[in-house]
């Protein structure tokens, strides 16, 4: 992309017909190597169109390597607001972020509560194949933490690592409520 510099002016300016139209330009010719400076944009402005055109702009990458670059990102992140605006294009894309469970539930448990609530909506629409020590292990840091102001983002939280954890419970408690061997202990009845 050789005019990058162009771009990241276009995209920082205050009339949304030139940022629309650098916009476009980006996602026609799909260049991952600005995705870099539109992540460090999108931390620092505090334009609520700006935030939504990158947003929906980021969201729609598909290379895997933005993964990496937004991550890294993500965790070197220093505003509040930044942290917010990047864990949204997480929930947003339709990239897997499901390895990143740990860094999601840090941020759930460590940051301000609307930082808190984007890493929840993260964590509840992650779609890959997660390891049960994994989830366990952050079941088990969620349940530990006695944070009241984020009391029911962590609830809620837990309850849904709990359904990845034994997706098919619901049927199966139904129909052999005996041998139930999924190993979580959320769902058993006294007698």
């Amino acid at each position: 992309m050789e005019n990058k510099q162009d771009i990241l002016k276009q995209l920082a300016s205050n009339d949304m017909e030139v940022v629309k139209s650098a916009i476009e330009q980006i996602k026609q010719e799909g260049d991952i190597s600005i995705a870099a400076e539109l992540l460090d944009i999108l931390q620092q402005s505090q334009d609520t169109a700006v935030i939504t055109n990158l947003t929906a702009l980021l969201s729609d990458v598909k290379d895997s390597n933005f993964k990496t670059i937004l991550m890294d990102k993500l965790i070197n992140a220093t505003s509040d607001t930044g942290k917010a605006n990047l864990l949204r294009i997480c929930w947003e894309s339709a990239i897997d972020f499901s390895e990143y469970l740990d860094v999601f539930v840090d941020m759930l448990i460590n940051e301000d509560f609307i930082t808190a609530l984007e890493a929840s909506t993260v964590i509840e629409n992650l779609g890959g194949k997660i390891p049960e020590e994994k989830l366990l292990a952050a079941i088990k840091r969620l349940e530990t933490n006695k944070d009241e102001d984020k009391s029911f983002l962590l609830e809620d939280t837990i309850l849904h690592l709990k359904v990845l954890l034994c997706p098919e419970e619901e049927e199966e408690y139904e129909e052999e409520n005996d041998h139930h061997h999924c190993g979580c202990d959320g769902h058993h009845h006294d007698a």
